[in-house]
Formats: C-alpha cells, sequence, structure tokens
C-alpha cells in the first residue's frame, strides 16, 4: 500500500504538465491560476505530480522558466508537454541517473545491422541508420529508440535480485515488455509496435495504456491513436538479412529498400501501383533492383549509384 501512495499515475502525469507549462505562460490569467491552485489541492496525488514537475524542471531543464506559449506552435507545444508527462511518470532514481551517469549509445550505418546482448540477457537487434540509447539502474532497464527499429527479444532479469520492468520508449510514449519477443519501428510522427511473442503494454505519451497480444500490431501517435493491424513473423527477417514481402506496391517497396542503401530511390506514379512479392536478400540492393524488369513491366535507371528512378519498360 505505501507503494501506492505515491505513484503517479499517467492521466495525472498529464494534467500536471498541462497546468506546469500553462502557469509559465506569461499571459496566464488569474482566474486560470485559481483554476490550478484548486486542481492542487483536490486530491494529494495532484500536488505530488505539481512538485514533481518542478522538481523535473530544475533538474533537466526541461522547459525555460518562462515560456512565451504564443510564440510556439501547437506541435511544439504538444512535445513539450508529452516530454515532461514522461518525465513526471519516471521513477526520481532515474531522472538523476541520466543527470550523472552516461548513457551507453549504440547505433548502426545505413544498411548495416547489429545484434547486443544487454546486461540482463536481453537480445537487441538494431536495424538499419538506428540510434538508441541504454540505462539500466535500480529502478528499471530502459531502451531509448532515438530512431530506426530494434527487435527486443526479452528474458528473464538474470543481472539483479529485485524485477525491474523492460521499457522501450520512442518519441510518442513507453513501451513495458510482459515477458516477450517484439519489433519498435521510429516512423515520421508515430511509432510501430509489432509484438511477435507475449504481451507488451503500451503507455501513449497523451492517451489511454493498452496491452497488445502476440500477433498485434499498432501504429499509434502521441493520443494512442492508431487501428491495430496483425504482426508478422516475416517484418522481423530483417534480423537475418532478408526483406520479405507479399503483394506491396512498389511504391512501397522502394522506400522499404531504400531504408537499406544510401541516396534517392523512387519510381514513376504509373508503376507505383505495381503489386511485388519475394524473399530480397539485403547484403545487395543493386542485384535486387537490377532484378526488377524480370518480374515487372519496369525499367531501372541507374543515373548514379545513389540515383535510381524505377519507370514504365519502354
Amino acid at each position: 500500500m505505501a507503494g501506492n501512495s505515491t505513484r503517479i499515475s499517467p492521466e495525472v502525469a498529464r494534467q500536471a504538465a498541462h497546468w506546469h507549462m500553462l502557469m509559465l505562460d506569461d499571459g496566464v490569467s488569474p482566474a486560470q491560476r485559481d483554476a490550478c491552485a484548486c486542481w492542487r489541492a483536490a486530491a494529494p496525488e495532484h500536488e505530488r505530480a505539481w512538485q514533481k514537475a518542478q522538481r523535473v524542471q530544475a533538474q533537466l531543464g526541461l522547459l525555460p522558466h518562462r515560456l512565451a506559449m504564443g510564440t510556439l506552435d501547437r506541435e511544439r507545444r504538444q512535445v513539450l508537454r508529452q516530454l515532461l508527462a514522461l518525465a513526471i511518470v519516471a521513477p526520481l532514481g532515474y531522472l538523476g541517473y541520466r543527470q550523472l551517469t552516461p548513457q551507453a549509445a549504440y547505433a548502426t550505418q545505413v544498411g548495416q545491422h547489429r545484434q547486443l546482448t544487454l546486461a540482463d540477457g536481453t537480445l537487441l537487434d538494431l536495424n538499419t541508420d538506428t540510434r538508441v540509447d541504454v540505462d539500466f539502474d535500480n529502478d528499471q532497464r530502459l531502451i531509448t529508440l532515438r530512431g530506426g527499429e530494434i527487435l527486443v527479444d526479452s528474458g528473464p532479469d538474470a543481472s539483479s535480485l529485485r524485477h525491474r520492468p523492460l521499457r522501450v520508449v520512442s518519441a510518442q510514449g513507453l513501451m513495458e515488455a510482459l515477458g516477450t519477443r517484439f519489433v519498435v519501428r521510429q516512423r515520421e510522427g508515430c511509432t510501430q509496435l509489432s509484438v511477435l511473442q507475449g504481451q507488451v503494454l503500451v503507455m501513449p505519451a497523451d492517451g489511454a495504456r493498452q496491452t497488445l497480444e502476440a500477433g498485434q500490431q499498432i501504429t499509434f501517435d502521441g493520443q494512442g491513436r492508431g487501428a491495430l493491424g496483425v504482426a508478422r513473423e516475416q517484418d522481423s527477417q530483417w534480423v537475418r538479412g532478408q526483406l520479405v514481402v507479399e503483394g506491396m506496391p512498389l511504391r512501397v517497396f522502394l522506400d522499404e529498400l531504400g531504408r537499406y542503401r544510401p541516396g534517392w530511390l523512387r519510381c514513376q506514379a504509373d508503376v507505383a501501383h505495381l503489386l511485388i512479392s519475394g524473399v530480397f536478400q539485403l547484403e545487395n540492393t543493386d542485384a535486387i533492383l537490377a532484378a526488377l524488369p524480370a518480374t515487372l513491366p519496369v525499367q531501372v535507371d541507374f543515373r548514379t549509384r545513389y540515383w535510381v528512378t524505377v519507370t514504365t519498360r519502354e
């Protein structure tokens, strides 16, 4: 019971972030200040969240001391509010740890794959052009996905006598492994999560939490919006150097293939809808492109190694 008395729920954290940012605005009205005071007094948890927001601000400098909200666009304000809400929910020890202890940072280049065995025994695969930070402390095992795509194969926490949750944080929220194997991909403006085994608890930065089961996939934004789909084992075959597709439009296929090679790869609109299937070896993307005319009515124009266009066959 004592642990629950100090817990701050994600919903209260979001409310505290909202009020904290509003109070930093030079244009805040007396009525808004009174409303904030009423919110703080409404429940002990509200006041704890408010105080932690103040400590987060002091420790991390997440927000300026005075924030002219009118000068920030809606997207920027939303990002700042989401970051503050996540920091309020995080354990205090984690905040101090990030300030005092260097993070273990790992990255791959375009076309590179890398597998790591973390201190707890978790296997972490990094796909092409991926960047992560790994932070383990007494309270949690945290992987921060800065960009790209990872496959996490979690196991028991062999390095600790206590249970520390394994979590992945992206730009849109937090995902907690419940004994599982899953893929997380940072897309533009959203996070794609595919659960291959077990379960994953999804906690968006500003939305309701939900648990995904094995075989489920979701691409969600910061509010947790996103339709459920099917997670396919074939989508993780990049760990074996393969791109596996079935009935994929050529435009999408080239977008995927372009992740594994430098330069510009595109197709003309009149061939973008053509469907392609197969298992493609990513170690030689030039060979994949050169073979396209054998299966599709297209031609591949290599202006240079780094500028390739797929067009209608003449």
